[in-house]
């Protein structure tokens, strides 16, 4: 390593430290309130969780607590005002104004260097954001806050981030993400008594299971989760709401494996629940996997339609957007096959209802349904395709982000980082220090690794390409189409032209052109950019842009290893060459495909000449 980098980072230990030592003096002369002060203070807080008082006042005392935190320089006061503040305004929906105040408080605990409220406010951050279905902003603070949560040795609050982390990828449609985060989680949550989070962790690794159709594994977390609730008392802490939630998973378990009979079983003993009767958003959930069964059961049962739509009807009433959504693609479902009209009523429906909801994976599940039912599609193919790449963007961060964090603590693991203690400053500064050093040391090894993973990663293209006789990506269609089944509307005669083209299109290396796209492509190929689209996620198992950018990453990287003049290029004059726009985002697709970068590629080839 140079020695100008091991300067930096002794000045950032050194500096760093200062700035710790400055915190612990600084604190020494925080002013002391009155006994008498503190008590009417502490009644401001007392009446702001008064359930009796409307929200509007609770809010309004708990100002008047800030207000006085803040007159006396309190940071502690001020800590417990902005927690209740934010959890008040959660609790009313006001979540731009729940994200503002735990900014606040974020700043506040930055500033201090407090880490156990910088966790609780990011956690807040993370919460108010997911509630606003701004999931990747969630994901993003959540994150945080379990780093955080890691370096002070918070399990509890590990375990907590991950399970809101693995809702928001169950949510996202990122089972296989969301599965790893709840096994994570179970980790740090199984040795607590919050029975409550641990339910829910294995709750949502039952539900990824099921929905990666791997049955056992999925009834055997889900029989954890229902088996955590042994007696009154743990049912109290779990919620029986929750737990009937986790007996109708397990009853859609049984009809993911075609064991119809006890998955209605289950659904008419749940629906019967007082708990369930009295809960219209509940009822209507249960009463429409209760028809969509049946129909399962026997695709003639007119029970089943009837039912659909009373759940239809009760959802409709409390203007339960995720619920009608469901219910609209079930009864899509039950016409697909006999009523085409009404197949697509519903499943415009159903459109109309994730829109609103704001759920990419509902958006693409209901525009699966409109292109078998409606000729001309589009407009909707479009809000697919750039539903669907978005979709794929996030939830590809959202593991990157997890995975950068996940090897942090792997490292810190046999780590045990103890806060300085207040009234020993010298200790504090050299506790402090000390963590300093030890992050400062892992950064440098940190760095050693990265410079041989990228090695690995080069070594890896080099051989790679090497063993391949050609530069295309596959040209056959891929034996087993899987991101989505091909319309019945798409003639064989039509399926083989699409593909002799494709295989044409890459033999020609035409995705060099820099003005490729699926309009130029569907005209180019005399065919409409729906079906395009659609045979290349099928085939190819991508996105078109997903496509056309592997061809020509793999076109730059055959032509560089065996093109020496090539390599005199500039990145700039290289991107533009094989049709990226610009040198920036041919460098970012360059290394998402290979985990280097195409000026680290050149040098590491033109050192090896």
């Amino acid at each position: 390593m140079k020695s100008r980098q091991i300067i930096s980072l002794f000045l950032y230990v050194c500096i760093s430290s200062f700035g710790c030592t400055y915190q612990v003096f600084s604190q020494i002369n925080t002013p002391v309130i009155a006994s008498r002060e503190l008590d009417s203070i502490s009644r401001y807080y007392k009446l702001s969780k008064s359930d009796e008082l409307t929200y509007e006042r609770r809010l309004s005392y708990i100002d008047s607590f800030l207000e006085k935190a803040e007159l006396y320089k309190s940071d502690s006061l001020v800590y417990l005002g902005l927690m209740r503040k934010t959890k008040l305004l959660g609790e009313i929906r006001k979540y731009d104004e729940a994200v503002l105040y735990s900014k606040q408080l974020l700043r506040v605990a930055v500033n201090n260097k407090d880490t156990l409220y910088i966790s609780k406010a990011l956690t807040k951050l993370g919460i108010y954001h997911k509630r606003d279905r701004k999931f990747h902003e969630a994901f993003r603070y959540l994150n945080n806050s379990y780093r955080i949560s890691r370096i002070i040795g918070d399990s509890l609050t590990m375990g907590k981030n991950l399970l809101q982390m693995a809702n928001i990828q169950t949510f996202l449609g990122d089972y296989l993400g969301s599965r790893t985060s709840a096994l994570e989680g179970v980790k740090y949550i199984k040795e607590s008594n919050d029975i409550r989070s641990l339910s829910g962790l294995y709750h949502i690794i039952s539900v990824s299971n099921r929905h990666q159709k791997r049955y056992e594994e999925a009834k055997k977390y889900n029989s954890k989760a229902i088996d955590l609730a042994r007696d009154s008392a743990t049912i109290d802490k779990i919620g029986l709401k929750n737990i009937l939630i986790f007996k109708n998973t397990k009853a859609l378990i049984h009809a993911n494996e075609g064991n119809y009979d006890d998955a209605i079983v289950n659904l008419k003993k749940m629906i019967s629940n007082p708990v369930i009767k009295n809960d219209l958003r509940e009822y209507s959930r249960i009463l429409g996997n209760l028809g969509y069964v049946k129909w399962l059961q026997n695709n003639e049962n007119v029970e089943s339609k009837n039912i659909l739509l009373t759940s239809l009807e009760i959802r409709e009433k409390i203007s339960d957007a995720e619920g009608l959504n469901t219910v609209n693609i079930y009864l899509t479902k039950y016409y697909l096959n006999n009523n085409n009209s009404k197949a697509l009523k519903y499943a415009e429906s159903a459109y109309q209802n994730a829109l609103q909801l704001g759920s990419l994976t509902s958006i693409i599940e209901s525009l699966g349904y409109i292109f078998q039912l409606k000729d001309n599609v589009t407009e909707e193919a479009k809000v697919y395709h750039e539903t669907y790449q978005k979709l794929n963007e996030i939830n590809q961060s959202n593991r990157e982000i997890y995975a950068v964090t996940k090897y942090e603590n792997e490292q810190l693991e046999q780590q045990n980082i103890q806060l300085a203690k207040k009234n020993n400053t010298m200790t504090g500064y050299m506790n402090v220090a000390a963590v300093l050093l030890v992050l400062s040391m892992i950064g440098i090894g940190y760095y050693a690794y990265q410079r041989h993973q990228y090695k690995k990663r080069f070594n890896a293209v080099l051989a790679r390409q090497q063993n391949h006789t050609t530069n295309t990506i596959a040209t056959k269609p891929n034996p087993n189409p899987g991101i989505k089944e091909l319309p019945a509307s798409m003639s064989q005669e039509t399926l083989d032209h699409l593909r002799n083209a494709l295989e044409q299109f890459e033999a020609q290396e035409h995705y060099l052109a820099p003005d490729i796209n699926v309009h130029t492509l569907a005209q180019k190929f005399n065919s409409n950019t729906s079906y395009v689209s659609m045979v290349i996620n099928a085939d190819k198992q991508k996105t078109m842009n997903q496509y056309i950018n592997d061809l020509r990453i793999d076109y730059a990287i055959t032509r560089l290893q065996q093109d020496k003049v090539f390599r005199k290029y500039t990145v700039k004059a290289i991107a533009q060459d094989i049709g990226f726009n610009s040198a920036e985002n041919f460098a970012k697709k360059f290394y998402k495909k290979t985990g280097i970068y195409p000026s680290y590629y050149i040098k590491k080839l033109n050192e090896d000449v």
